[in-house]
């Protein structure tokens, strides 16, 4: 991998799980919008909508480096299935956190 595609993916990286923590602690704390539950009555999560940005960027250059895809954003996007028995946004928000720290 080239250097400057490590230095850009590191930094994109830190970002990315620095702003997913932020979210993860006001999704916690009842923000709701953050898995995408809503989005269907309009309801819009500027961090759901920095970290799918984002962490496109990151496949994309992981894609292009032969690795393996973002785990955190993997996840991230797997938390937006919901099932009818799925908990809350923030409790799930509260159990990701839980893991996470």
């Amino acid at each position: 991998m080239r250097p400057s595609y490590e230095r850009q993916l590191a930094a994109f990286e830190a970002a990315y799980g620095e702003l997913l923590l932020s979210a993860l602690q006001e999704c916690a704390k009842g923000e709701w919008g953050l898995f995408g539950s809503y989005e269907r009555v309009g309801l819009r999560n500027s961090a759901r909508e920095e970290l799918l940005e984002l962490g496109s960027r990151i496949e994309r250059l992981r894609d292009k480096c032969g690795m393996e895809p973002f785990a955190l954003h993997a996840r991230f996007l797997q938390m937006g299935t919901r099932l009818s028995n799925t908990p809350g946004e923030p409790k799930l928000a509260q159990r990701w956190l839980d893991e996470l720290t």
